[in-house]
């Protein structure tokens, strides 16, 4: 019994229709790429980033020295 046969059947992605649908998804990909990178360089790069210098932590999370305050309630 021999069961191996030889399918001569293409894959669809070898016809012409699964290489166009292949070549707009990855135009699709390629697009939608450049216009996260875009958002990206446009939107959210210019944003300022918060000090993370380990004296401004320090400043941060420890309290305020009592300052030489007026009272306003006087």
């Amino acid at each position: 019994m021999d069961t191996s046969h030889h399918s001569t059947a293409r894959s669809w992605f070898r016809t012409r229709g699964g290489r166009r649908f292949g070549i707009e998804f990855a135009a699709i990909v390629v697009v939608k790429l450049v216009a996260l990178t875009l958002l990206w360089f446009l939107c959210i790069r210019p944003m300022p980033r918060a000090d993370t210098a380990p004296a401004a932590i320090e400043r941060h999370f420890l309290p305020a020295p009592p300052s030489a305050e007026v009272a306003h309630d006087r």
